[in-house]
């Protein structure tokens, strides 16, 4: 059973009686989840009075918390439900902007320094020992740490996640991210595998995007030279050759050959843009990775949740998940 709280003025209000559909979404590419709400409306003096505003914290529950979130949006569409938009403290690293440089500070360190001059708290930071050098200016600041995760991964071959949870921001690696998603029939019910219940699979598969040998260079308009290079013999006799060219500064060139290595693993596959319906998991978030087997499309292994909308209406909950390959 899901349960949506307001807190406004330092009180709460359970909200759930006059709530109508509760949604909520992630993607991999925005940080944060964007919670979406109806609020039954009624002018009569006898309806409970809607305590919802901009700038009310919004706490949804199930089992446990799946998040807390600021209301920024309200529509009002004449004597008709009140919709409310609200966002968790992601928005404020999406949206605000400061000027860094970083002079060989580690990444973890780093991405501690921006989400505290954003305001936002920590819950726990992975160690990521990558140096970072370089200078940010108007740049968001879920857009600065995007890009030192981008470096870590570069320099490492390892994916770290950042997502928040209870208010605060957690960079996990990606691997460590894998969840059993599963549902009940009815709330004393056993857990069922929500893959059991599949709904409208979808599967696109393409080498459009696949890269199967890169190239790292290094110099300036009057010379370059290559630095690194690594690629796929087994895909380049199977597909052609698809190969990228990508530059590094003159401070990277020590580790250009393990910078292409861990591109050509990130970029060496085929690509999917799958789908599927099925029961809802409140632990089902973008940037986690879930097993999946469908027989219709073919789908099987481990996939990335690249996008995930859930819906909640008269207490059946139902996600859709856009997936991706590791």
């Amino acid at each position: 059973m899901h349960k949506l709280t307001c807190i406004t003025n330092n009180m709460q209000y359970d909200i759930t009686p006059i709530t109508g559909s509760i949604n909520w979404q992630s993607n991999i590419d925005t940080l944060g989840q964007q919670l979406s709400f109806e609020v039954a409306f009624n002018d009569d003096r006898f309806f409970p009075k809607n305590p919802v505003d901009l700038g009310s914290l919004m706490v949804l529950t199930g089992a446990s918390e799946i998040l807390r979130a600021i209301v920024i949006k309200e529509d009002r569409q004449g004597r008709g439900a009140i919709k409310y938009t609200a966002f968790d403290y992601a928005f404020y690293l999406n949206k605000s902007k400061n000027v860094y440089q970083f002079t060989n500070l580690s990444a973890d360190a780093a991405i501690n320094k921006v989400t505290t001059d954003m305001g936002v708290s920590i819950g726990s930071i992975a160690t990521m020992s990558t140096p970072i050098t370089k200078i940010y200016k108007d740049n968001t600041g879920a857009d600065v740490m995007k890009d030192i995760l981008d470096q870590v991964f570069k320099a490492t071959g390892i994916k770290y996640r950042m997502e928040m949870r209870e208010g605060k921001l957690f960079v996990e690696k990606q691997e460590d991210k894998l969840i059993q998603a599963s549902f009940k029939l009815f709330e004393a019910g056993t857990s069922i595998d929500v893959m059991a219940a599949i709904s409208s699979p979808s599967r696109s598969r393409s080498i459009e995007e696949m890269r199967n040998s890169i190239k790292i260079v290094s110099g300036d308009d009057k010379s370059v030279k290559i630095v690194g290079e690594a690629k796929d013999d087994a895909l380049i006799a199977k597909y052609g050759l698809l190969q990228d060219v990508q530059n590094v500064e003159d401070k990277d060139i020590a580790q250009a050959n393990q910078t292409a290595q861990n591109q050509l693993k990130e970029l060496g596959k085929i690509a999917e843009e799958n789908g599927i319906d099925c029961p809802g998991d409140d632990a089902v978030r973008a940037g986690r990775l879930i097993v999946v087997t469908e027989q219709v499309t073919g789908m099987s292994g481990k996939y990335l949740i690249k996008d995930v909308a859930h819906t909640v209406r008269a207490s059946i909950h139902t996600m859709h998940l856009g997936l991706g390959v590791v």
